[in-house]
């Protein structure tokens, strides 16, 4: 995986977008509309913004130290599915974050950037995979 494309994309986006948030729920809720069920309560948005800023602190890590982002990601698989959540989800939101980072970005996303972060989302269908059923 080409770490150094994937923080170029999240450095490109910070320039480029004050908040990406929007963006990338609405990658989402379209690819998969009834996740955006799981969002009546959050009018504000400040859920998703969280969740964000959550998937991406776990993205750094796992570049990085990795000194949490897996059991991290497999935590809140397991605590998502109580809310109804498929964990098919997880590597999809990556996906959706991506897409909207090449929207965000547009002629500056690169192909090296888009084969890092499909690299990183198989990287997280793996995790899935390979979670137990129960923790």
């Amino acid at each position: 995986m080409n770490t150094q494309a994937l923080l170029d994309s999240l450095d490109l986006v910070a320039e480029h977008s004050e908040d990406p948030t929007p963006q990338v729920y609405e990658r989402l809720f379209a690819r998969y509309p009834e996740t955006e069920a799981l969002f009546m309560g959050d009018t504000r948005g400040a859920a998703r913004g969280q969740m964000l800023r959550q998937a991406i602190e776990t993205l750094l890590d796992y570049l990085g130290p990795n000194a949490f982002a897996a059991n991290f990601l497999r935590a809140e698989l397991h605590n998502h599915s109580d809310i109804g959540v498929p964990t098919e989800i997880f590597p999809r939101f990556y996906q959706a974050m991506a897409e909207a980072f090449a929207d965000i970005l547009g002629g500056a996303w690169t192909a090296d950037m888009q084969r890092a972060w499909d690299d990183l989302t198989a990287k997280v269908e793996q995790i899935v995979r390979d979670q137990p059923q129960t923790i």
